[in-house]
Protein backbone atom coordinates (compact mmCIF):
# COMPACT_ATOMS: atom_id res chain seq x y z
CA UNK A 1 0.00 0.00 0.00
CA UNK A 2 0.98 3.42 -0.90
CA UNK A 3 2.00 5.41 2.19
CA UNK A 4 2.53 8.73 3.99
CA UNK A 5 5.33 9.07 6.25
CA UNK A 6 4.98 11.76 8.83
CA UNK A 7 8.06 12.52 11.16
CA UNK A 8 8.47 15.22 13.80
CA UNK A 9 12.06 16.59 14.98
CA UNK A 10 13.58 19.62 14.01
CA UNK A 11 15.72 21.08 10.85
CA UNK A 12 19.05 23.58 10.99
CA UNK A 13 18.23 26.87 9.30
CA UNK A 14 20.49 29.09 7.95
CA UNK A 15 21.10 31.18 11.23
CA UNK A 16 22.30 27.62 12.11
CA UNK A 17 19.27 27.87 14.83
CA UNK A 18 17.11 24.69 15.58
CA UNK A 19 13.78 25.16 14.13
CA UNK A 20 10.62 22.38 15.45
CA UNK A 21 8.91 20.58 12.38
CA UNK A 22 7.16 18.30 11.31
CA UNK A 23 7.85 16.74 8.15
CA UNK A 24 5.33 14.46 5.34
CA UNK A 25 7.95 12.23 3.14
CA UNK A 26 11.09 14.50 4.51
CA UNK A 27 9.16 17.91 3.08
CA UNK A 28 8.26 20.61 6.00
CA UNK A 29 4.77 21.00 6.39
CA UNK A 30 4.72 22.60 9.87
CA UNK A 31 7.56 24.31 11.99
CA UNK A 32 7.59 27.20 14.27
CA UNK A 33 10.56 29.60 14.26
CA UNK A 34 12.01 31.55 17.52
CA UNK A 35 12.39 35.14 17.82
CA UNK A 36 15.66 36.23 18.51
CA UNK A 37 17.44 34.04 21.19
CA UNK A 38 14.30 32.07 21.49
CA UNK A 39 15.10 28.73 19.99
CA UNK A 40 12.55 25.84 20.01
CA UNK A 41 13.43 22.64 20.72
CA UNK A 42 12.93 19.15 18.73
CA UNK A 43 9.47 18.53 18.49
CA UNK A 44 10.18 15.05 20.74
CA UNK A 45 6.46 13.70 20.41
CA UNK A 46 3.25 14.10 17.88
CA UNK A 47 -0.41 12.45 17.59
CA UNK A 48 -3.05 12.66 15.09
CA UNK A 49 -6.84 12.66 16.20
CA UNK A 50 -9.27 12.54 12.66
CA UNK A 51 -7.45 14.83 10.22
CA UNK A 52 -5.64 17.37 12.56
CA UNK A 53 -1.63 16.35 13.49
CA UNK A 54 -0.62 17.46 16.92
CA UNK A 55 3.15 17.85 18.08
CA UNK A 56 5.04 19.41 21.33
CA UNK A 57 7.38 22.57 20.45
CA UNK A 58 9.30 23.18 23.48
CA UNK A 59 11.01 26.79 23.91
CA UNK A 60 14.87 26.59 25.19
CA UNK A 61 15.92 29.89 25.14
CA UNK A 62 19.89 30.06 25.13
CA UNK A 63 20.04 26.62 25.88
CA UNK A 64 18.00 27.35 29.14
CA UNK A 65 15.32 24.76 29.67
CA UNK A 66 13.85 26.58 33.38
CA UNK A 67 13.30 29.63 30.94
CA UNK A 68 11.57 28.01 28.61
CA UNK A 69 7.89 26.84 28.12
CA UNK A 70 6.07 23.83 26.99
CA UNK A 71 3.88 23.86 23.79
CA UNK A 72 1.63 21.83 22.02
CA UNK A 73 0.67 22.36 18.66
CA UNK A 74 -2.48 21.52 16.50
CA UNK A 75 -1.18 21.69 13.00
CA UNK A 76 0.20 25.40 12.28
CA UNK A 77 -1.69 26.74 15.31
CA UNK A 78 -0.43 26.77 19.31
CA UNK A 79 -3.23 24.58 21.18
CA UNK A 80 -1.40 24.44 24.55
CA UNK A 81 1.27 27.28 25.12
CA UNK A 82 2.04 26.66 29.66
CA UNK A 83 4.20 29.03 31.62
CA UNK A 84 7.86 29.40 31.87
CA UNK A 85 9.86 26.45 32.73
CA UNK A 86 7.84 23.52 31.39
CA UNK A 87 9.09 20.86 28.87
CA UNK A 88 6.18 18.20 27.37
CA UNK A 89 7.98 15.47 26.40
CA UNK A 90 5.17 12.87 25.36
CA UNK A 91 1.88 13.49 24.17
CA UNK A 92 -1.37 10.77 23.78
CA UNK A 93 -5.20 10.98 22.53
CA UNK A 94 -7.98 8.79 25.11
CA UNK A 95 -11.05 9.13 22.77
CA UNK A 96 -10.74 13.36 21.98
CA UNK A 97 -8.77 14.02 25.32
CA UNK A 98 -5.31 15.36 24.48
CA UNK A 99 -2.91 14.05 27.93
CA UNK A 100 0.77 15.58 27.65
CA UNK A 101 3.37 15.01 29.68
CA UNK A 102 6.32 16.36 30.94
CA UNK A 103 7.73 18.32 33.49
CA UNK A 104 7.42 22.15 35.26
CA UNK A 105 9.91 23.94 37.08
CA UNK A 106 8.73 24.84 40.81
CA UNK A 107 11.67 26.57 42.52
CA UNK A 108 14.16 26.03 39.80
CA UNK A 109 13.60 22.11 40.58
CA UNK A 110 11.72 20.24 38.07
CA UNK A 111 8.46 18.21 38.60
CA UNK A 112 7.00 15.50 36.73
CA UNK A 113 3.87 16.43 35.58
CA UNK A 114 0.88 15.35 33.12
CA UNK A 115 -1.88 17.80 31.88
CA UNK A 116 -5.23 17.17 30.03
CA UNK A 117 -6.94 19.38 27.67
CA UNK A 118 -4.95 22.32 27.37
CA UNK A 119 -5.16 23.29 30.83
CA UNK A 120 -2.37 24.97 32.31
CA UNK A 121 -2.44 23.50 35.83
CA UNK A 122 -1.28 19.90 35.71
CA UNK A 123 -3.77 17.05 35.99
CA UNK A 124 -1.39 15.09 38.16
CA UNK A 125 1.83 15.77 39.51
CA UNK A 126 4.72 12.83 40.17
CA UNK A 127 7.97 12.50 42.51
CA UNK A 128 5.98 14.29 45.75
CA UNK A 129 8.95 15.80 47.86
CA UNK A 130 11.94 14.06 46.12
CA UNK A 131 14.34 16.62 44.90
CA UNK A 132 13.18 16.39 40.63
CA UNK A 133 11.05 14.40 38.94
CA UNK A 134 10.18 13.92 34.60
CA UNK A 135 7.23 12.08 32.97
CA UNK A 136 9.32 10.67 29.92
CA UNK A 137 5.91 8.87 28.18
CA UNK A 138 2.34 8.81 28.36
CA UNK A 139 -0.22 6.77 27.28
CA UNK A 140 -4.24 7.41 28.53
CA UNK A 141 -6.88 4.24 27.85
CA UNK A 142 -10.58 4.53 28.83
CA UNK A 143 -9.67 7.17 31.13
CA UNK A 144 -6.73 5.51 32.88
CA UNK A 145 -3.42 7.84 32.67
CA UNK A 146 -0.45 5.14 32.45
CA UNK A 147 3.14 7.62 32.87
CA UNK A 148 6.68 6.87 33.10
CA UNK A 149 9.53 8.74 33.79
CA UNK A 150 11.81 8.77 37.00
CA UNK A 151 12.72 10.70 40.37
CA UNK A 152 15.77 12.02 42.04
CA UNK A 153 16.51 11.19 45.61
CA UNK A 154 19.60 9.72 47.28
CA UNK A 155 19.75 8.43 43.80
CA UNK A 156 17.60 7.66 40.18
CA UNK A 157 14.32 5.41 40.34
CA UNK A 158 12.43 4.59 37.41
CA UNK A 159 8.97 4.95 38.29
CA UNK A 160 5.09 3.57 36.20
CA UNK A 161 2.74 5.64 37.51
CA UNK A 162 -1.16 4.72 37.33
CA UNK A 163 -3.21 7.99 37.69
CA UNK A 164 -0.98 9.83 39.85
CA UNK A 165 -0.20 6.79 42.11
CA UNK A 166 3.33 5.05 41.97
CA UNK A 167 2.69 1.55 40.13
CA UNK A 168 5.86 0.23 40.23
CA UNK A 169 9.92 1.86 41.23
CA UNK A 170 13.05 0.76 40.05
CA UNK A 171 16.49 2.30 41.89
CA UNK A 172 19.10 3.27 40.15
CA UNK A 173 17.31 3.37 36.92
CA UNK A 174 14.94 5.24 34.22
CA UNK A 175 11.66 4.09 32.78
CA UNK A 176 12.20 5.82 29.06
CA UNK A 177 8.76 4.55 27.22
CA UNK A 178 5.28 2.99 27.81
CA UNK A 179 2.76 1.59 25.76
CA UNK A 180 -0.65 -0.49 26.15
CA UNK A 181 -1.38 -3.47 24.28
CA UNK A 182 -4.43 -5.81 24.67
CA UNK A 183 -5.11 -5.12 29.08
CA UNK A 184 -1.25 -4.82 29.12
CA UNK A 185 0.96 -2.32 29.90
CA UNK A 186 4.60 -2.89 28.77
CA UNK A 187 7.46 -0.14 29.33
CA UNK A 188 11.49 0.01 29.37
CA UNK A 189 13.47 -0.03 31.72
CA UNK A 190 17.13 1.18 31.48
CA UNK A 191 20.43 1.92 33.20
CA UNK A 192 23.36 0.64 30.82
CA UNK A 193 21.12 -1.95 29.95
CA UNK A 194 17.76 -2.56 28.95
CA UNK A 195 14.30 -4.25 30.27
CA UNK A 196 11.00 -4.88 28.59
CA UNK A 197 8.55 -5.02 31.70
CA UNK A 198 4.86 -6.10 31.43
CA UNK A 199 2.37 -4.87 34.02
CA UNK A 200 5.34 -5.11 36.20
CA UNK A 201 7.30 -8.22 35.81
CA UNK A 202 9.86 -8.57 33.68
CA UNK A 203 9.41 -9.52 30.32
CA UNK A 204 12.63 -10.01 28.48
CA UNK A 205 16.09 -8.30 28.41
CA UNK A 206 16.99 -6.33 25.29
CA UNK A 207 20.42 -8.70 23.78
CA UNK A 208 21.18 -9.91 27.30
CA UNK A 209 24.57 -11.11 26.19
CA UNK A 210 26.05 -7.71 25.14
CA UNK A 211 29.10 -6.23 27.06
CA UNK A 212 27.96 -2.75 25.27
CA UNK A 213 25.56 0.02 26.60
CA UNK A 214 22.16 0.55 25.50
CA UNK A 215 20.07 3.52 24.93
CA UNK A 216 17.00 2.96 24.08
CA UNK A 217 14.11 5.40 23.04
CA UNK A 218 10.68 3.96 21.73
CA UNK A 219 8.60 0.84 22.48
CA UNK A 220 5.79 -0.44 20.31
CA UNK A 221 3.60 -3.96 20.42
CA UNK A 222 2.77 -6.14 17.32
CA UNK A 223 0.86 -9.82 17.68
CA UNK A 224 2.31 -10.42 20.91
CA UNK A 225 6.32 -9.07 20.13
CA UNK A 226 7.84 -6.58 21.14
CA UNK A 227 9.87 -4.02 19.19
CA UNK A 228 12.36 -1.08 21.12
CA UNK A 229 14.36 1.00 19.05
CA UNK A 230 17.74 2.91 20.17
CA UNK A 231 21.65 2.57 20.05
CA UNK A 232 24.34 0.30 21.24
CA UNK A 233 28.28 0.93 22.31
CA UNK A 234 29.33 3.39 20.31
CA UNK A 235 26.46 4.38 18.51
CA UNK A 236 25.43 0.97 16.64
CA UNK A 237 21.81 1.74 15.34
CA UNK A 238 19.34 -1.22 16.34
CA UNK A 239 16.06 -2.37 16.10
CA UNK A 240 15.14 -5.15 18.97
CA UNK A 241 12.08 -7.73 18.59
CA UNK A 242 12.00 -8.96 22.28
CA UNK A 243 15.49 -9.74 22.91
CA UNK A 244 17.47 -10.27 19.64
CA UNK A 245 18.46 -7.50 17.28
CA UNK A 246 16.68 -7.57 13.89
CA UNK A 247 18.06 -4.67 12.19
CA UNK A 248 21.87 -3.48 12.63
CA UNK A 249 23.03 -0.24 11.13
CA UNK A 250 26.79 1.02 12.07
CA UNK A 251 27.44 4.29 12.04
CA UNK A 252 29.62 6.83 13.87
CA UNK A 253 29.34 8.32 17.11
CA UNK A 254 25.96 10.94 17.46
CA UNK A 255 23.35 9.08 15.52
CA UNK A 256 20.60 7.73 16.63
CA UNK A 257 17.51 5.81 16.06
CA UNK A 258 14.38 7.75 18.01
CA UNK A 259 10.59 5.66 17.02
CA UNK A 260 9.14 2.78 15.26
CA UNK A 261 5.35 2.38 13.81
CA UNK A 262 3.87 -0.48 12.57
CA UNK A 263 1.82 -0.25 9.12
CA UNK A 264 0.75 -3.04 6.86
CA UNK A 265 2.44 -5.18 7.68
CA UNK A 266 5.87 -3.72 8.04
CA UNK A 267 8.04 -2.00 10.84
CA UNK A 268 9.31 1.89 10.24
CA UNK A 269 11.70 3.63 12.23
CA UNK A 270 13.21 7.13 12.18
CA UNK A 271 16.07 9.29 13.78
CA UNK A 272 19.57 10.20 11.99
CA UNK A 273 22.84 9.34 11.02
CA UNK A 274 26.65 11.01 12.36
CA UNK A 275 26.39 13.36 9.47
CA UNK A 276 23.27 15.31 10.50
CA UNK A 277 21.01 13.80 7.96
CA UNK A 278 17.76 12.64 8.76
CA UNK A 279 16.40 8.77 8.43
CA UNK A 280 13.52 7.07 7.60
CA UNK A 281 13.97 2.56 7.22
CA UNK A 282 11.59 0.16 6.52
CA UNK A 283 12.36 -3.01 7.63
CA UNK A 284 15.93 -3.07 7.37
CA UNK A 285 15.66 -0.69 4.13
CA UNK A 286 16.60 3.52 4.36
CA UNK A 287 13.43 4.81 2.36
CA UNK A 288 13.96 8.42 3.04
CA UNK A 289 15.84 11.26 4.89
CA UNK A 290 17.16 14.98 4.53
CA UNK A 291 20.19 16.60 5.01
CA UNK A 292 20.14 19.53 8.37
CA UNK A 293 16.76 17.54 9.40
CA UNK A 294 16.61 15.24 13.01
CA UNK A 295 13.04 13.02 13.37
CA UNK A 296 12.20 12.02 16.61
CA UNK A 297 8.45 10.69 16.26
CA UNK A 298 6.62 8.78 13.46
CA UNK A 299 3.49 8.43 12.09
CA UNK A 300 2.69 6.47 8.58
CA UNK A 301 -1.20 6.74 6.92
CA UNK A 302 -1.60 5.22 3.70
CA UNK A 303 -1.79 7.65 0.89
CA UNK A 304 -5.05 7.10 -0.24
CA UNK A 305 -5.44 9.09 -3.48
CA UNK A 306 -2.11 6.66 -4.40
CA UNK A 307 -4.32 3.12 -3.70
CA UNK A 308 -4.49 0.84 -6.78
CA UNK A 309 -7.32 -1.19 -5.82
CA UNK A 310 -6.51 -5.14 -5.93
CA UNK A 311 -7.88 -6.73 -8.48
CA UNK A 312 -6.86 -10.22 -7.47
CA UNK A 313 -9.53 -11.84 -5.39
CA UNK A 314 -11.36 -8.50 -5.15
CA UNK A 315 -13.92 -7.05 -2.55
CA UNK A 316 -16.72 -4.73 -3.16
CA UNK A 317 -18.26 -2.15 -1.19
CA UNK A 318 -22.83 -2.00 -1.41
CA UNK A 319 -24.30 0.14 -1.34
CA UNK A 320 -21.77 2.79 -2.74
CA UNK A 321 -22.19 5.87 -1.92
CA UNK A 322 -23.39 4.43 1.65
CA UNK A 323 -25.92 6.64 3.87
CA UNK A 324 -26.29 3.96 6.98
CA UNK A 325 -23.88 0.94 6.63
CA UNK A 326 -21.83 -0.88 4.09
CA UNK A 327 -21.65 -4.65 3.33
CA UNK A 328 -18.04 -6.20 2.16
CA UNK A 329 -19.01 -8.91 -1.07
CA UNK A 330 -15.83 -11.60 -1.82
CA UNK A 331 -14.87 -12.50 1.93
CA UNK A 332 -14.84 -16.01 2.09
CA UNK A 333 -13.81 -16.24 5.51
CA UNK A 334 -13.83 -13.64 9.14
CA UNK A 335 -11.13 -10.88 8.54
CA UNK A 336 -9.68 -7.82 9.91
CA UNK A 337 -11.07 -4.44 8.04
CA UNK A 338 -8.95 -1.59 8.80
CA UNK A 339 -11.15 2.09 7.47
CA UNK A 340 -9.11 4.82 6.66
CA UNK A 341 -10.40 8.56 6.02
CA UNK A 342 -9.48 10.96 2.96
CA UNK A 343 -6.11 11.84 5.24
CA UNK A 344 -5.23 8.14 6.06
CA UNK A 345 -6.39 8.22 9.76
CA UNK A 346 -7.41 4.84 10.86
CA UNK A 347 -10.85 5.50 12.28
CA UNK A 348 -12.28 2.11 12.04
CA UNK A 349 -10.94 -1.10 12.90
CA UNK A 350 -13.64 -4.87 12.61
CA UNK A 351 -13.69 -8.35 12.26
CA UNK A 352 -16.22 -8.96 9.29
CA UNK A 353 -17.90 -11.75 7.82
CA UNK A 354 -19.27 -12.47 4.37
CA UNK A 355 -22.59 -10.04 4.00
CA UNK A 356 -22.38 -8.47 7.66
CA UNK A 357 -22.98 -5.62 7.52
CA UNK A 358 -20.53 -2.33 8.98
CA UNK A 359 -22.67 0.52 10.46
CA UNK A 360 -20.73 4.22 8.62
CA UNK A 361 -23.55 6.52 9.96
CA UNK A 362 -20.95 8.33 12.78
CA UNK A 363 -18.28 8.62 9.94
CA UNK A 364 -18.17 12.23 8.22
CA UNK A 365 -19.33 12.20 4.93
CA UNK A 366 -16.46 11.59 2.46
CA UNK A 367 -13.85 9.55 0.64
CA UNK A 368 -12.88 5.98 3.06
CA UNK A 369 -10.64 3.23 2.05
CA UNK A 370 -11.13 0.03 3.50
CA UNK A 371 -7.95 -2.58 3.84
CA UNK A 372 -8.69 -6.14 4.00
CA UNK A 373 -6.22 -8.65 4.27
CA UNK A 374 -4.10 -7.91 0.69
CA UNK A 375 -7.35 -5.85 -1.12
CA UNK A 376 -7.95 -2.56 -0.73
CA UNK A 377 -11.12 -0.47 -1.96
CA UNK A 378 -12.62 2.98 -1.47
CA UNK A 379 -16.10 3.76 -0.88
CA UNK A 380 -18.16 7.49 0.02
CA UNK A 381 -19.86 8.13 3.01
CA UNK A 382 -23.21 10.35 2.37
CA UNK A 383 -25.66 11.20 4.71
CA UNK A 384 -27.33 13.65 6.16
CA UNK A 385 -26.16 13.37 10.14
CA UNK A 386 -23.58 15.90 9.94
Amino acid sequence: MAQDIYTSGYFINLSGQKVAAVFKNDIIIYRRDGEGKDLFSPSMAMDTLTDDIYWVSNSNPAGDISNGYGCVMKNDEVLLDNELGTCINAISFDGNDLYAAGFFNDIYEPVGAVWKNGETTPLYTYGGTHRRSEVLGVVAVDGTVYACGYYVDDMNYGCVWVNGELYACYPNKKVVDITYDNGEIYYLVEDTQTTVYVSGQVFCPLHPNSNYTLATYDIKVGDGDVYAVGFMGFNDLCVWKNSEIIYLHPYARGADFRACQFFDQSLYYVGWDHEDHGLVFKDGEQIGGTKFQYYYDVIVRPDILQVNEVETTPIKVFPNPAKEQITLKGLEHSEKADIFNATGQLVMTVTVDADNEINVNHLTPGLYLIHCGNRVVRFIVDHPHF
